[in-house]
């Protein structure tokens, strides 16, 4: 079949390969280069497309949508500074393991380097922050390339899922010629039409299946009272739970690691307030994946004990550089190499000990009439039925330390970063059904572009207003930094609701804890974008915090 000219051939060739290989969602930032990929994803029927006016956000959107489907989402930008505003988003991509394919639209090699409008190099732009790259050339009538573009996405698709390495992002550059619309003459360029044919193989089959064979545990011979400390990876939260319920060891599991649907330990922040209790004790600590972001669980991998920890990937993950044994496996194989514990002594410890903090936090934080933040956290775990997307800075902290019970828990943790937090709630909550994203003011002001698309989608968010940055309070910048308060707390002095009734979200202000449940589950039912603002006296949140640390004390001198 005869298409109008070689730019839309080209683009129908790479969205019909894509979405042979399963990828059917992509964010578009609207632009002219791009126009010929935008109209070939927007004409599929397979592809679902979202429409996201700032390139940062469309990439955490991309991105968001990525970690909860762990499948491969697109990203389409434009020419010139478009491409540079994917960056924050590829670097949490990298860290975190997303399969994040972000394709630019490029002028043809002719326009660059003298002077044309809307250029910059563009290619190799991300460095070495992505899996593979690869820059394709305008398409041409006189050549046949349907193989050559159908390979490049087979192979992008694959690298970004982790063929040859680890999974992450790729980029795919790709340069077109006018006219970038479906026409021979778009009324200022004529182009030849494009007369080679298009078609993939037969039974929408890829144009290059590629096959992994994942690394598998190995024994140690190493045994006794083991802990488990489970941070996120790839793995199978089950499987991890019962390798370790087999060896009859504790498994202290963060509020990414998907474990929290079991018996497992979750107050570890407080049970670690001034160290290892001497009777918790074990005899050797396996890590899995990235633990955080309570930095206290390095008081458990820097025991002088033997220090195993486990990644299917092999990433590194030793900060404090205590690890005795770095492996790249499956992390319940692993487990399943170790010899088991001699009684259920320390489970039993652990589990106890878990327990009774437990009770003695929500006893504490039950006695406050203000809001705070570990409340407000506390307040989240009835929604158990939920994803609830945690921003950086203080909401994960606190949903690790006070959420106790949930499905699955989302957090940027590969870089930390604060940015991009809507719009990766926005295009996670496209995945499901019920989202809540907590976040605290300045992350929710960071990326309020992001509410600049077509669909937001389905997602309550819940903003602790502080006022700015609460976090640097409990930092040394708090008592030894001049022009703290304009330096690092940043006042905003904005009222939330009234930014978010701007973006035409709906919007409730709540000043009791105890109504937070019932006014989320409200607006989730109401579907839509909505913003939960709920006023926070940073004086009062750091009392509380305080406070928490003073009862932990308390709870783990009856463990030593």
């Amino acid at each position: 079949m005869t298409q109008p000219n070689p730019s839309t051939a080209q683009a129908r060739v790479m969205v019909d390969e894509l979405h042979r290989h399963g990828v059917d969602y992509v964010v578009i930032s609207p632009g002219s280069r791009s126009a010929a990929l935008a109209i070939a994803f927007e004409e599929h029927a397979g592809v679902e497309t979202r429409v996201v006016l700032d390139e940062r956000s469309a990439a955490f959107h991309a991105l968001g949508r990525s970690r909860v489907t762990q499948t491969p989402v697109v990203a389409l930008a434009t020419s010139g500074t478009a491409l540079a505003n994917y960056l924050p988003s590829v670097v949490e991509a990298d860290l975190s393991l997303i399969p994040l394919i972000l394709i630019s639209a490029d002028r043809p090699p002719d326009l660059l380097h003298v002077g044309a409008n809307q250029t910059i190099e563009q290619v190799g732009i991300f460095g070495e922050k992505v899996r593979w790259s690869c820059a394709i050339p305008p398409s041409e009538p006189h050549l046949d390339s349907n193989g050559y573009w159908r390979s490049s996405v087979s192979q992008a698709v694959a690298r970004a899922r982790g063929h040859g390495g680890r999974p992450g992002p790729v980029h795919i550059n790709v340069s077109f010629r006018e006219p970038t619309v479906p026409v021979s003459d778009d009324g200022r360029t004529r182009a030849e039409p494009y007369r080679h044919p298009i078609e993939g193989r037969p039974g929408d089959e890829p144009w290059q299946q590629h096959q992994q064979t994942r690394p598998s545990g190995a024994a140690l011979g190493l045994g006794g009272r083991g802990l488990v400390v489970v941070g996120e990876g790839d793995f199978d939260p089950k499987d991890v739970f019962e390798a370790a319920g087999k060896l009859g060891w504790p498994v202290l599991a963060t509020a990414t690691s998907g474990l929290r649907v079991f018996d497992v330990v979750t107050t570890y922040h407080h049970l670690l307030v001034t160290g290892v209790p001497s009777g918790l004790r074990p005899d050797l600590v396996v890590t899995v994946g990235r633990t955080g972001p309570s930095d206290r669980i390095g008081s458990l991998t820097s025991l002088p004990v033997p220090q195993v920890h486990v990644d299917r990937w092999g990433a590194w993950n030793d900060p404090r550089r205590h690890s005795s044994h770095l492996l790249q496996a499956d992390p319940a194989q692993t487990l399943d190499g170790f010899l088991p514990a001699p009684d259920d002594l320390l489970l039993r410890s652990w589990l106890g000990a878990d327990a009774a903090m437990r009770s003695a936090l929500d006893d504490h934080l039950a006695s406050e009439e203000t809001p705070t933040g570990p409340a407000l956290a506390r307040a989240l775990e009835p929604l158990d039925q939920v994803t609830l997307i945690a921003a950086s800075s203080m909401p994960i902290r606190d949903v690790d330390a006070h959420v106790s019970h949930t499905a699955k828990v989302i957090a940027n943790r590969g870089a930390s970063g604060i940015d991009g937090f809507v719009s990766t709630a926005s295009g996670a909550a496209t995945a499901m059904r019920g989202a809540v994203a907590f976040a605290g003011d300045l992350s929710f002001l960071h990326d309020a572009t992001g509410l600049v698309a077509d669909d937001v989608g389905d997602v309550v968010f819940v903003v602790a207003d502080n006022g700015g940055g609460g976090l640097f309070d409990l930092l040394p910048q708090a008592e030894h930094a001049p022009a703290f308060e304009r330096l690092f707390v940043a006042p905003h002095n904005l009222d939330l609701s009234r930014v978010a009734s701007a973006y035409n979200l709906g919007t409730a202000v709540v000043e009791d804890v105890a109504d937070l449940g019932a006014m989320i589950r409200s607006r989730l039912e109401a579907g839509g974008p909505h913003v939960v603002v709920v006023p926070v006296e940073r004086e009062t949140d750091l009392k509380t915090r305080r406070g928490l640390d003073d009862t932990s004390r308390a709870v783990c001198a009856r463990f030593n």
